[in-house]
Formats: C-alpha cells, structure tokens, sequence
C-alpha cells in the first residue's frame, strides 16, 4: 500500500503542535508542570501510534526486504537527528545559557548519535544529549524490532510485535531493572507502536473504511474518556501507565477516526504542510522557543501567567513557520540527497507516510 493518508499528515502536525505547545508552556517554569508535561507526552504517544499504523500500512500483507525497509528509516530519521544533536552539542559548548537541562558530554554524544540510551544526571532522566531524541530512541528500536519480522506476514508480525513487547513491559513492571538500557526497553512506551499497528492491519483489510455508525460512536466516546482520564490521573509523575493506556485510547481512535473519514474529510493545505513538516518542528521547536522566549523574558515577567501565554503563542507559531522552514531547505534537500547517495540516482521524495 502505498497511499498517502492525508488525515494522518493532518494528526502528524496536530502531534508535533502538542510537543511544541507543551516546551513553549513548560519553558518560563522553574518546576515541571504534570498538565503541561502530559501535553507533550500525549503528542509523542500519537506519534507513536502512527509510526505503527504507517508501518504496518506501507509494508502491505506479505514479507518485505528488512535491508531495504531499514535503508529507508535510516534516510528518513538519522540524518536529521544527527543534524540536531551535533547543533545541540555545539550550543551547549558554546552557549550553555541557551539549554536549561542541556551540557555538554562528549561521551553522551557518541551514545546519543548511536542511539543507546543512558541516564542523564543532569535532566534527571534516560535522555540523549539532545533531549528530545528519546523519542528517536523508541522510533530506532519498533523499526530494528518490525525489520526482525520482514520475513512474516502482516497479521504475524503484528501478533508477534505485541507479544514481545508486552513481554517485554511485563517484565520492566515485575523486576523494575536499574541499569539504563534495561529500564529503558522494558517500559510500557512501546505498546503504542502496536496500537496503531492493529490499526494499519485493519486497513490493509479494508475494515476501518466500513466501520458500522455504533462503533464509529464507540471509539469517539472511548478517545475522549482515555482523554480525560490521562490528564486527570495524577500520581505525580507524567509517564505514568494509567494514564499512558488513557492517551493510547485517545490517540488509537483518531486514527481510527481519520482512516475511517479519510474519503469524506476535505483537504486543508495548511494542515497537509503542518504535516508533512511535523518531524522538522519536533526537531527545530526547542531553539525557537529557547531563543524566543530567552528574549521577550527579558521584558517580559515570567511570573506574570498572561505573559507566559502570551510568549507561548507566539512561540507555537514561530515553531510552526520554523519547522515548515526547515522541512522546505534541509530536510527535503537532505532526504534527496541521501536517497540519491543510497540508491545512486537523486529521486523525489516520496512523502513521509510512504517511505
């Protein structure tokens, strides 16, 4: 299957809009703020979601090349990634005021660029240097995982992608292991990828599209509830695995819902290109908002809420504009480049969902 959803690219850009909103809220705070947190967390969760789904989706019902399959997640996220992480190691050599939980570590970096994760002392936490990569972390991982599977069919990979990480969560939750890497593949994070996995199975059958009027119903009251409840659920901590099932049911079911009214839905430009930019406004956001609100705080009091979301919006937008900025010149330059370097030639691009 090689469609491009467009409704996917539309929740895409409303996820990389939930990180964004989230680090542009969280940014004047001194402490962490569990609403504004689980904001974001709710925004990679759905990423998450849709990576599953998108895969599932473009690797059809039959076996499928692992080389190949990993050829073209490595030109779609690696580059990119590295591009950030480098950036973010030359800041916080240079300009550490710029970061508040960001230092340099030469041996971080070799482990960030290489994807294994480690605590980080200083954001107290299993991040990368560049601190948004631990999404990257998860994303490496599902398609290091799903490639393992190329030589099954649709319905087995995903039924064997869900045993193995459901095993995997039961045994984080059981042992509770200390060291990094363990605590690190043993979370509960990863069953998203095999909700919207689920989920691009249906499609590949045609279900989604044929869905009776009470399911319809169903899914919506069961995403809004799961809404609710993972912002409302407060153990004092944000990744927490009641309210990790709550946003995993909110964001199951717009995907469900967008495949579903895909046919019916129009098609917004601005929403399609928000899209189609969201990994370049994941990447790009936290200089906005850090160069941004560094400067209108100085004018501004960030003890006064209405400046806060005063300086938020404004942020939001110039994380938005960066990103689709970014995506135009670098991204998309550098996805031709890479593929030409792979493949020998300089194709176009196809769009992220059918890569």
């Amino acid at each position: 299957m090689r469609q491009k959803f467009v409704t996917i690219q539309y929740l895409r850009g409303f996820a990389a809009m939930l990180v964004l909103a989230s680090h542009a809220l969280l940014y004047p705070l001194v402490d962490e703020h569990l609403g504004y947190s689980r904001l974001g967390w709710l925004g990679v969760i759905l990423f998450f979601v849709i990576s599953g789904f998108i895969m599932v989706a473009v690797t059809g019902e039959g076996r499928f090349s692992a080389s190949a399959f990993l050829r073209r997640r490595f030109i779609r996220v690696v580059p990119m990634y590295w591009g950030a992480t480098l950036l973010a190691a030359a800041l916080a050599l240079l300009a550490p005021q710029v970061f508040k939980t960001t230092v340099y570590d030469t041996g971080q970096l070799v482990l960030s660029l290489l994807f294994v994760p480690f605590y980080n002392p200083v954001s107290h936490g299993i991040h990368p240097l560049y601190k948004l990569g631990w999404t990257l972390n998860y994303e490496v991982f599902f398609y290091v995982c799903f490639a393992l599977l190329a030589f099954l069919g649709a319905q087995s990979r995903v039924v064997w992608l869900t045993i193995a990480f459901t095993v995997l969560a039961v045994l984080g939750a059981l042992l509770q292991p200390g060291p990094a890497i363990a605590q690190f593949y043993t979370s509960f994070m990863p069953l998203a990828f095999c909700a919207g996995a689920w989920l691009g199975l249906a499609t590949l059958r045609g279900r989604l599209g044929t869905l009776s009027r009470w399911v319809i119903g169903l899914a919506l009251v069961l995403g809004l509830a799961g809404l609710v409840e993972g912002f409302v659920f407060d153990q004092g901590i944000m990744e927490d695995g009641f309210a990790f099932i709550g946003f995993v049911t909110f964001a199951s079911a717009l995907v469900l819902l967008a495949v579903h009214f895909e046919p019916r839905l129009p098609r917004v430009a601005l929403f399609e290109h928000i899209g189609d930019a969201s990994y370049s406004i994941y990447l790009v956001h936290i200089y906005e908002v850090a160069i941004l609100a560094g400067l209108a705080f100085r004018l501004l009091d960030p003890a006064d809420l209405w400046a806060d979301y005063f300086v938020a919006g404004v942020s939001i937008i110039g994380g938005t504009l960066a990103g689709i900025l970014l995506c135009r010149y670098v991204e998309q330059p550098v996805l031709r480049f890479c593929s030409g370097l792979f493949s020998g030639s300089r194709p176009k691009v196809a769009p992220a969902p059918a890569e």
